[in-house]
């Protein structure tokens, strides 16, 4: 997460060593997590919302399941150098809005998303 000042609680490193997944907590006292090196991240209320779990558990359950390559992580590329990875909420409306040109699925473990 750049530019966003934030104590890191848990560090995830991608099997490829491509993906750091972050968990953290930002200087207003805000949990969240997201991709190192990108600006993308999330928080609390809105995974428990999207995943249908209880907010106290909701990063927990966000990070169990990005691990275990349930969760399709979407990198934005430029010139095949990844610029930054983000989730979707609702993959099939992304791709369709942003287009594959400039994006990558992929899953945690490295695996091409396929669709």
């Amino acid at each position: 997460m750049e530019n966003a000042p934030v104590r890191v609680v848990e560090r995830h490193v991608s099997p490829d060593q491509q993906l750091v997944l972050i968990a953290g907590i930002g200087n207003d006292g805000e949990k969240v997590v997201g991709f190192e090196g990108g600006n993308w991240h999330t928080h609390p209320d809105l995974i428990a919302y999207w995943l249908g779990v209880p907010e106290s558990d909701a990063i927990r359950s966000f990070i169990d399941r990005v691990v275990r390559d349930e969760l399709p992580i979407i990198t934005s590329v430029d010139r095949g150098n990844t610029i930054s990875p983000w989730i979707s909420d609702n993959l099939p409306a992304t791709l369709d809005s942003t287009g594959r040109t400039n994006c990558i699925v992929r899953y945690w473990s490295g695996r091409p998303y396929l669709d």
